[in-house]
């Protein structure tokens, strides 16, 4: 007998790691509800625009999905090649409303799986920067927050490091409360559209040295599985963790020198 049909929304389901997170579950059969600012032919149940820039499309969408439904997998973002403040409205502050909006609309054992990225592996060391874009409640407050920091930083880095953070202040509450985990994801370089988007924002030869240091880009299968698994029963004792899937590259710069074999 095959395994129980499950509820699930994937945002940003249009393209790239979203689109394929959607095909995995429909294709397992699944009720899918695709969400992306454009139509797409991405396979799922039913589908759904929201602008995540837009706070009201965001309320629009909660208030007509209805409950019960078992894995939120939010995974629409922006590159930095886009304009900051918009950066920060889809990449952070979109995905925090539609966290926040959706834990009453899941279920009891439900998850949250979020899709951030190495670029945010600084989030510890920012914490104390970020304290206050974390305690921003509208669009408005995000870019005013944003008008006062240094703009040589990249806004992407600074949306994912939000966005890790937030999901691990969240994850405690939403575990109490509503028995839902909430978890992140953190790509390195994968194979999407977006790619060369990446490429003209964080520089080709970094992105390069991330490829020749671990032997390849990601691809969207090495990353959807894991965004299954954090969504799945199997892990129902793991929450407010940022799972690397980057071949190992950040462990390469952190760990200190390779043991030789």
């Amino acid at each position: 007998m095959g395994a129980a049909q499950r509820k699930v929304i994937v945002v940003g389901a249009g393209s790239g790691i979203g689109a394929a997170t959607a095909a995995h579950f429909h294709e397992r059969g699944d009720h899918v509800l695709a969400v992306d600012v454009r139509e797409s032919d991405t396979p799922a149940t039913e589908f759904r625009r929201c602008d995540l820039r837009n706070p009201s499309d965001v309320e629009d969408l909660l208030r007509d999905v209805g409950s019960g439904w078992d894995l939120l997998a939010h995974v629409a973002g922006v590159p930095g090649t886009a304009p900051a403040a918009e950066v920060m409205k889809i990449n952070y502050f979109g995905m925090r409303l539609m966290a926040l909006g959706m834990l009453p609309l899941l279920q009891p054992g439900g998850s949250i799986v979020a899709v951030a990225s190495t670029a945010g592996v600084g989030w510890e060391m920012r914490a104390a920067q970020l304290e206050d874009l974390l305690s921003a409640t509208d669009p408005a407050a995000v870019e005013s927050w944003l008008a006062g920091q240094d703009p040589s930083y990249p806004v992407y880095n600074t949306s994912k490091e939000a966005v890790i953070l937030f999901a691990k202040r969240l994850s405690g509450p939403a575990w109490a409360k509503y028995g839902v985990r909430i978890n992140t994801v953190s790509p390195g370089p994968t194979e999407t559209p977006i790619l060369t988007d990446f490429e003209e924002s964080m520089g080709r030869d970094l992105l390069d040295t991330v490829r020749t240091t671990v032997g390849r880009h990601a691809t969207v299968d090495d990353i959807v599985p894991i965004i299954a698994f954090l969504g799945s029963p199997e892990a129902r004792w793991i929450t407010g963790q940022d799972i690397r899937a980057d071949g190992g590259f950040v462990n390469s710069l952190l760990a200190g020198p390779p043991i030789a074999l």
